[in-house]
């Protein structure tokens, strides 16, 4: 970009629109000046967010979306800039996260004061305003301008078989069973992977005479006889296909904070197999059952909550004996949340870390600049200064460092160079945005620019939600090879440093 961006007059409201459940949820609105030389006009743009299916007291909390909406006029209008000036894409981080600051000093406790859906509606929008405004691209914004000379699109992980709490009467615990296409040469070849895969997983069910309805995130929906049949299902589809154990591969979302639902199982550190009905099992014996998940194929690569929200010894546990052997994904215990995740990951031994990746959510953090600090420390790339500034705001920075000190950690600092020095993996998920909403693919199209180590899930490869956050993928792929960038799939490199996968072991 020649010349500098001037972008002022801002004007930004809540509106309530549909949800993809059945629900309503919000979307901010802006308008803005933009001046450019000589060149002037106005710009508007929307972002729809999350109903908010994650909503637990530890996350940003959401209010009544009418409450929401006021909150929005009364609270967050007054703090918008009079005036930005941009000739770099720092200048737009530098804009938001001072926006955001502020929401975070003034929201309450986890935004429950002017609401976290208030508070995220007005910050996603406002990047989206900015970015827009200045011309740049997303892969440009973590470079500061600089065209990557390598951008690595992110591992897909298509949901096929759902269980748990999503399936009434089924007989598998494991609440999500994930295909990954592992071994494609562009981002577009792993979507024809995956609506393949898909069609011919739906053929096979119909082949066997069962169901083929889908649930929320658009995965099959039907009878499995044990915790392994998906698994097996996922595995003979990919033989039909001719895919080689190097070409695809195998992961799960076992959200086990559903099989621990009373105070009596957490206190006992025990789980309810209540799916499928093979009883009461000690956190030890979970561990050892979520083992037997992981060696049912020798490409088998990720395990998302493999204990409950509760449970971190669960999740320690888990990464202690087999954080070498796959990729053990945190959500419900770090709800992207830096106060969770640095403790979690800071440690510099293995068996003291609980997990070697971790689930990033916008709705769960509730503003854009704390969504790409959580993402930027755990990929190592974070700024210890932005970071103390966000813990400081929230009056984090105590907790974090006593937190710490229980796991030999003794500053920020030597966390979040143990996290670097981890090399460790963030994973997009699709509980983040709705209604026609394509801002989540902004996070993968921006951290691909700087690190391998980015996964992204949206659902199964069909219906429009899941659609809207995969098909700017292609397009911004397209895009970036007519410039002359190089695009890779992250691809089995993209675990975390030390999980090797058999499969692929030299």
């Amino acid at each position: 970009m020649a010349k500098e961006t001037i972008v002022t007059k801002y004007t930004l409201k809540g509106r309530e629109i549909l949800s993809s459940y059945a629900s309503m949820t919000i979307e901010g609105v802006m308008t803005a000046r933009v001046q450019r030389g000589k060149d002037a006009w106005t710009i508007e743009e929307r972002n729809g967010i999350a109903k908010g299916t994650s909503d637990g007291e530890n996350e940003a909390i959401y209010i009544p979306n009418d409450q929401a909406i006021v909150s929005i006029q009364r609270n967050i209008v007054p703090l918008l800039p009079k005036k930005i000036v941009i000739k770099k894409p720092a200048d737009i981080l530098n804009a938001v996260r001072e926006f955001d600051l502020k929401l975070v000093q003034n929201a309450g406790s986890n935004k429950r004061n002017w609401g976290g859906n208030a508070c995220l509606a007005s910050s996603t929008v406002f990047f989206q305003t900015l970015l827009k405004a200045s011309g740049f691209k997303p892969w440009e914004v973590l470079t500061n301008g600089k065209k990557p000379t390598v951008f690595y699109m992110p591992n897909i992980a298509f949901n096929m078989v759902c269980g748990g709490e999503h399936v009434p009467g089924t007989k598998q615990d494991i609440q999500e069973m994930f295909f990954f296409a592992m071994n494609e040469k562009s981002v577009k070849d792993v979507f024809v992977t995956g609506t393949r895969f898909f069609r011919q997983f739906e053929k096979n069910l119909v082949r066997d005479g069962l169901p083929t309805g889908t649930a929320k995130e658009r995965g099959f929906v039907f009878p499995v006889k044990d915790n392994f049949e998906g698994l097996n299902r996922i595995k003979e589809c990919a033989g039909q296909l001719g895919l080689t154990e190097k070409d695809y591969a195998i992961g799960t979302d076992n959200a086990f904070s559903e099989i621990q639902k009373t105070d009596e199982l957490r206190a006992a550190g025990k789980y309810a197999m209540r799916f499928s009905g093979l009883g009461i099992k000690t956190r030890e014996e979970l561990i050892e059952f979520n083992y037997s998940i992981v060696s049912s194929a020798p490409n088998f690569v990720n395990m998302e909550d493999p204990g409950s929200e509760t449970d971190v010894i669960a999740h320690k546990l888990m990464n202690e004996k087999y954080g070498d052997r796959v990729q053990i994904v945190i959500d419900d215990a770090a709800v992207t949340q830096l106060r969770f995740i640095i403790p979690f990951l800071g440690a510099k031994e293995r068996k003291d870390r609980a997990g070697n990746s971790v689930l990033i959510k916008l709705n769960q953090a509730g503003t854009f600049t704390e969504t790409c600090l959580a993402t930027a420390v755990v990929l190592g790339c974070a700024n210890v200064k932005t970071v103390k500034m966000f813990l400081d705001a929230r009056g984090d920075t105590a907790l974090v460092l006593d937190e710490l000190k229980k796991v030999g950690v003794a500053s920020l600092e030597v966390a979040l160079a143990n996290i670097k020095s981890g090399g460790f993996s963030a994973f997009f998920s699709h509980r983040s945005t709705e209604g026609s909403s394509e801002f989540l693919p902004l996070m993968p199209l921006l951290f691909g620019a700087v690190s391998r180590k980015v996964w992204f899930k949206a659902g199964a490869p069909n219906g429009e939600r899941n659609l809207q956050n995969y098909n700017p993928l292609i397009r911004a792929e397209d895009e970036m090879r007519a410039a002359g960038i190089k695009t890779v799939v992250a691809g089995f490199e993209g675990l975390p440093d030390g999980v090797k996968i058999p499969a692929v072991a030299q």
